[in-house]
């Protein structure tokens, strides 16, 4: 099990623990906040009391409102002992929030929960909370942990597997060869989000509809989209719908965490674009199950994907750029920190160098500028201090 604990988590959780603030676990479904839960529970156990509630469960299948969940932690409550109250899909509870305000509150008592749509980080929820609560959000599998889960060294071959199965950590034990099995298990997962955190809890009516623009946006992924773009091209489909429908149900998708709405950063005014933005799937895995009808993996749409899932998973705020009429692929910033990133699966030929590292060296202020590349003579570029990277390297390397 050692080798699937996931520690960063673990660690960045229990720094929080005891300073009189919730902690709330956020992520898609099987992104492995249960499992972290899990291992959290086993943890805590050797320095205090432990009252875990899978809303998962049968058994709390009757456990539907605040007061409910209030009485659950009462009775399990020890006095005198430090008391963890660790709740799986916390959402499931209706008004939860009013429960776990009333505990994070209380002497020797820290909340720990995990869900699973972005309604439980609500801006009402947020009030709720008075601030009081630590969001941590759970990705799938980054590149270094693929290769731990699957027990592989770093190469071409693993890289590759990585960049079409994604991240979700219950497929490491279905062998890669059975692809017929894995690719059942991503559309189960694809179903399940689709059903329970869409349609049912959204009251979706046009259930089609929703479909045709999740494999929209994947098909398209890291291009520039509005609510009303989107539209124009569905009515030249013969589907009639109005961009405000689309808005609507563009915010359903990313409320699951399946998809993440990425705005774009105007460099030289410095502010961001309120329209036309850019979705990323927050596991390579499922976005390419939605893309499943097309004879290759479009390597790079994916590569762009996975970079700009490292740089989320290492801290940064992620930004699309626009310099003037050009485009930056990822404008990332933590804290004081600011860096530039291309992304370009090769850079043979003239045209492709100069818009990666031309693109680049018109922004005139002194932030990092990386490009990364899958190209095998990337080891000889060097351009006006610009650092390219190997795609693998990077995913491996930076940040850490």
């Amino acid at each position: 099990m050692e080798r699937f604990r996931r520690q960063d988590y673990i660690a960045r959780i229990c720094s929080l623990l005891g300073k009189g603030e919730a902690v709330v676990l956020t992520g898609h479904r099987r992104a492995g906040k249960s499992c972290i839960l899990e291992l959290l529970a086993s943890e805590l156990a050797a320095d205090g009391h432990v009252i875990y509630i899978d809303m998962e469960d049968p058994a709390n299948v009757d456990l539907e409102t605040f007061r409910e969940l209030s009485e659950r932690i009462k009775d399990e409550v020890v006095e005198g002992s430090r008391n963890y109250v660790l709740v799986d899909e916390v959402q499931e509870v209706a008004e939860f929030e009013k429960a776990l305000r009333y505990w994070v509150k209380q002497d020797g008592v820290d909340v720990v929960v995990t869900g699973s749509n972005a309604a439980m980080l609500s801006s009402d929820i947020a009030s709720s909370f008075a601030g009081r609560y630590h969001r941590v959000h759970v990705s799938s599998l980054d590149y270094r942990e693929f290769l731990t889960f699957y027990a592989l060294e770093d190469s071409d071959h693993a890289f590759s597997q990585y960049l079409r199965w994604g991240g979700l950590p219950f497929l490491y034990r279905i062998p890669l060869e059975d692809e017929r099995t894995r690719t059942e298990y991503l559309g189960s997962i694809y179903d399940t989000i689709f059903v329970k955190d869409i349609v049912r809890r959204r009251n979706i009516r046009n259930v089609s509809l929703l479909d045709n623009l999740a494999r929209f946006v994947a098909d398209g992924s890291g291009k520039v989209f509005s609510a009303n773009s989107i539209a124009k091209y569905l009515k030249g489909n013969a589907v009639a719908v109005s961009a405000n429908t689309v808005a609507e149900y563009m915010d359903a998708l990313c409320d699951t965490y399946m998809i993440d709405r990425v705005k774009r950063y105007d460099i030289k005014g410095k502010s961001v674009f309120e329209q036309q933005d850019k979705y990323y799937f927050e596991d390579l895995g499922l976005r390419n199950y939605l893309c499943r009808d097309k004879r290759t993996i479009d390597i790079e749409k994916v590569l762009e994907g996975a970079v700009y899932l490292k740089l989320k998973r290492s801290g940064y705020d992620v930004y699309v750029g626009q310099l003037n009429a050009k485009e930056i692929d990822f404008v990332a910033r933590r804290g004081d920190e600011q860096i530039y990133v291309q992304v370009a699966v090769q850079l043979a030929g003239e045209e492709t160098y100069q818009r990666e590292f031309g693109n680049l060296k018109q922004i005139k202020d002194n932030y990092p500028k990386y490009v990364v590349t899958m190209d095998p003579n990337v080891g000889l570029i060097h351009d006006s201090g610009i650092v390219a990277y190997s795609a693998r390297e990077f995913l491996l390397e930076f940040g850490s």
